[in-house]
């Protein structure tokens, strides 16, 4: 139990933990690979300046974000490192303040530098290219990557900074479709510099990427879910057992009632008490992140033993089925973490993964930090 005084819902990120992770991934790295650590969604859920903050006082100089005010935000609390803006922008007043901010951007086809150069930039934009070597998602496709290149080489308005690709099969058992990303990532550099295009850092690898491919690092390597110590997959948890979950979830008990048998619970009724039973209301929902779907589903850690949800999960709170425990009002429910359930084990439960309950936790969740 991290704190027995909670008043609502609490995230506690342990600093310690984010050190340790960071230091076993660096511990896989091939020789000159930098870090680019993604913190995006509000650091996977854990506060992203908090997250940028201490990451840089270890040393990593990039942060990868997902949209312009993400980038601002780091920039408004202090982060001096390189920001990486990984979804395009084509809007002239975001462009405008991300290039003042000296944020990069990437850049997926022609809108996007079209965007750029009528967006009345005093400056040349630093950009790196998007190439799609087969997630399908964002970028020009490898074969005719190096003539959006050659027009963001030649354009005074861009500065090209870098190149990259995103993996979309780097956690599976199967190689093969990530080799085939990697060789076309390979295809692409070499027509680039066939023509004559400088193509700056090149990076590839997410957490996956880092951990199962070391031929994948290049110059920097983008970690994610790792550094907040989940693993993509069960495959890649093998080959680094040791991370380390940074985040408990905690919410306090804030009502407690003996109940016969036979006592329906929640919204309808899903949970009928089997015995004469004591119920313990938390002050957590799905609102603040803990989803709906673990009904009658999930558990949670309180005083050292495991008790299950009783019932639909609501809005704002959720009840225990504790038995015969003596349960007081300020008892604190432990969601998941180290010293509760796992966050990987639960979100598996409902057919999903940690990065989504991660995200999940609401703004209305008070992070706390230790380990300064």
């Amino acid at each position: 139990m991290l704190d027995a005084m909670l008043d609502g819902p609490t995230a506690t990120i342990d600093l310690l933990a984010l050190d340790h992770n960071l230091a076993r991934l660096r511990r896989r790295l091939t020789s000159g690979s930098g870090v680019l650590a993604a913190v995006k969604a509000d650091g996977y859920g854990h506060g992203a300046v908090e997250v940028a903050r201490r990451l840089a006082q270890q040393g990593v100089a990039w942060f990868g974000v997902a949209t312009p005010d993400e980038a601002l935000e780091l920039r408004a609390a202090g982060i001096a490192g390189d920001l990486l803006l990984f979804g395009p922008c084509r809007d002239r007043a975001s462009l405008q303040r991300l290039a003042e901010a000296d944020v990069a951007v990437t850049i997926v086809d022609e809108a996007g530098l079209e965007a750029v150069r009528g967006a009345g930039l005093d400056r040349p934009l630093r950009c790196h290219l998007k190439i799609d070597t087969g997630m399908g998602r964002l970028g020009r496709p490898w074969p005719d990557a190096v003539e959006l290149a050659r027009a963001l080489d030649r354009e005074p308005r861009t500065a090209l900074e870098g190149v990259w690709t995103h993996l979309a099969r780097a956690d599976e058992p199967d190689r093969a479709p990530t080799l085939a990303q990697l060789e076309r990532f390979e295809q692409a550099l070499a027509a680039l510099r066939r023509d004559g295009i400088p193509h700056g850092l090149r990076h590839v690898a997410n957490s996956a990427g880092l951990l199962a491919f070391p031929e994948a690092h290049y110059d920097l390597v983008r970690p994610g879910i790792a550094l907040y110590g989940y693993a993509p997959s069960p495959e890649i948890r093998a080959l680094e057992p040791e991370l380390r979950p940074a985040m408990t979830l905690q919410a306090p008990v804030t009502f407690v009632k003996r109940v016969p048998a036979g006592t329906a619970v929640s919204y309808g009724g899903r949970w009928t008490a089997s015995r004469a039973t004591t119920v313990a209301t938390v002050r957590i929902g799905y609102a603040d992140g803990y989803p709906r779907q673990l009904s009658n589903l999930g558990s949670v850690d309180l005083a050292g033993r495991r008790v299950e949800v009783a019932g639909r999960v609501c809005m704002d709170q959720l009840m225990l089925d504790v038995g015969d425990d003596d349960v007081v009002p300020g008892d604190v429910a432990t969601l998941w973490g180290p010293a509760g359930p796992d966050a990987e084990a639960l979100a598996a439960a409902i057919g999903t993964i940690s990065y989504e309950l991660l995200t999940g936790v609401g703004r209305r969740v008070q992070r706390r930090y230790r380990g300064d």
